[in-house]
């Protein structure tokens, strides 16, 4: 069951000098339930390193940790779940892989790939870029909420609108119907992590 609203994505470089696993301990802190490790330059064996710590702190807190692409790790290090990229392998031969053990995620930028991901049972997907953002390069120009809601309302999983998403925008990408929104720019920075997050948090505690 996907109970988390708020789904923070991370980037050590945007946290640097401060250590990623300083940043999580202050979002999970301040109510953070549900965080992607996605740091897809680093190797196996540091990622294991970095991600081993950052894995207990989310037990200690019960809150879930997703590891973006590397599902042998996110059993390694006893995460939650994996979140797919787009074009990665499919959901099935994950759920396979891992008996069903691991939440998984993916990542869409249209509406036929979400369907493809509901169909082959993905727990929930990102959807992006909603709004513009320096952080997701690549994907094409911004969609907008019009078609945040055409996601939505053409499947029945958890969408999570990603890409642009401040605090003062969460409120249209829910009434387009997203169960939450997924962030990055937004909270990872060096200090203040936690009163940017709780910026997030507030609506979402305000409004469920």
């Amino acid at each position: 069951m996907i109970d988390f609203r708020l789904y923070i994505i991370t980037d050590r470089h945007r946290c640097a000098p401060t250590p990623l696993v300083d940043v999580v301990s202050e979002l999970l802190d301040t109510g953070a339930t549900a965080i992607q490790l996605r740091e897809k330059d680093l190797g196996n064996t540091e990622l294991i390193q970095l991600a081993r710590p950052i894995a207990k702190l989310c037990r200690n807190y019960e809150a879930k940790l997703f590891i973006n692409t590397n599902t042998h790790i996110a059993l390694e290090v006893d995460a939650s779940g994996v979140h797919l990229p787009a074009n990665m392998e499919s959901v099935e031969t994950v759920k396979a892989q891992t008996k069903d053990n691991l939440y998984v995620g993916c990542s869409v930028h249209s509406l036929d790939a979400a369907q493809k991901r509901e169909a082959e049972g993905a727990d929930f997907v990102t959807y992006s870029p909603i709004y513009p953002t320096a952080s997701k390069p690549g994907y094409g120009p911004a969609v907008g909420v019009a078609r945040l809601a055409e996601v939505t309302d053409s499947v029945n999983l958890p969408v999570f609108a990603l890409g642009g998403i401040t605090p003062d925008r969460v409120d249209e990408c829910l009434a387009a119907g997203a169960f939450g929104v997924a962030v990055m720019s937004g909270v990872m920075s060096p200090t203040d992590v936690g009163k940017q997050a709780r910026r997030y948090l507030d609506f979402f505690n305000d409004c469920f």
